[in-house]
């Protein structure tokens, strides 16, 4: 997170810190088929105490209407946190996660703050931040691999006057990703989903990543002499990869409140 944000979240979260006595208010989203004995899961809002580009805005519904869809095809009973509430709730849990969890910018005791001040008004089996973040992909061809996913990395050409159409199958980033000519500028990187889930009375927070989407293209624009990376215009197009990437994040999670 900048600490900008941050500075400014902890101004706030100590002038709530004295009234933060009010519940806040969960919703139960419809669809699944949860039994009444089944682990109820709380979702926060995503990126509640990360930052989202703006340009990333638009994933947001995408990824946090797939983690709903997961969780109830597992049999959980899923309740997501009011965001304005939510909200409210981790400036609060900055201030009451301590001076040295504020220094650093400890997302984990914060989430664990947060966790423990929702216990005193909801019962759960395990709470789960997530959180959109930028994520480098190593690349071996046209191939990119990061956070347990593998996705192909797709190359245009542009030309005057016509639509952007793909180029040679021939490699064109390094294994880190970055540019193996000259010509081509940036560093290819991947969308992942972050989880962080505290489980009531456990003083550990488990952390995972699943990789979702590439966001970028590789363009080369014939005639100029010049190529780059662009932000790939259907991002998250491929509802699979959401699912995937979904997946993978919650997978050792719900291992450990499964019935």
């Amino acid at each position: 997170m900048k600490r900008a944000r941050w500075i400014s979240w902890l101004a706030a979260g100590a002038a709530l810190a004295g009234c933060a006595g009010k519940a806040p208010l969960l919703v139960e989203p419809q669809g699944g088929a949860a039994s009444e004995g089944a682990p109820r899961i709380v979702l926060a809002p995503l990126n509640v105490g990360v930052e989202l580009p703006a340009d990333l805005e638009d994933a947001v519904p995408i990824v946090e209407a797939a983690l709903i869809r997961d969780l109830q095809s597992r049999g959980a009973r899923v309740a997501v946190i009011y965001p304005p509430d939510a909200a409210a709730l981790w400036r609060a849990s900055i201030v009451a996660a301590g001076p040295k969890a504020q220094e650093a910018g400890d997302l984990r005791a914060v989430a664990a703050a947060f966790a423990r001040t929702l216990s005193e008004s909801e019962t759960y089996d395990a709470l789960l931040v997530p959180s959109l973040a930028l994520r480098p992909a190593k690349v071996s061809g046209r191939t990119a691999q990061w956070d347990g996913v593998r996705r192909r990395i797709t190359v245009r050409q542009e030309s005057t006057g016509n639509p952007a159409s793909p180029a040679a199958d021939a490699p064109i980033l390094s294994d880190e990703g970055v540019a193996l000519s000259r010509e081509w500028q940036g560093r290819i990187s991947g969308l992942s989903l972050h989880v962080l889930a505290v489980r009531p009375g456990l003083r550990r927070v488990l952390e995972h990543w699943g990789g979702l989407d590439l966001v970028h293209d590789a363009v080369s624009v014939e005639g100029s002499g010049t190529s780059r990376l662009r932000l790939q215009r259907d991002l998250l197009a491929d509802p699979a990869n959401v699912s995937e990437g979904v997946a993978l994040a919650l997978d050792p999670v719900w291992r450990s409140v499964a019935p």
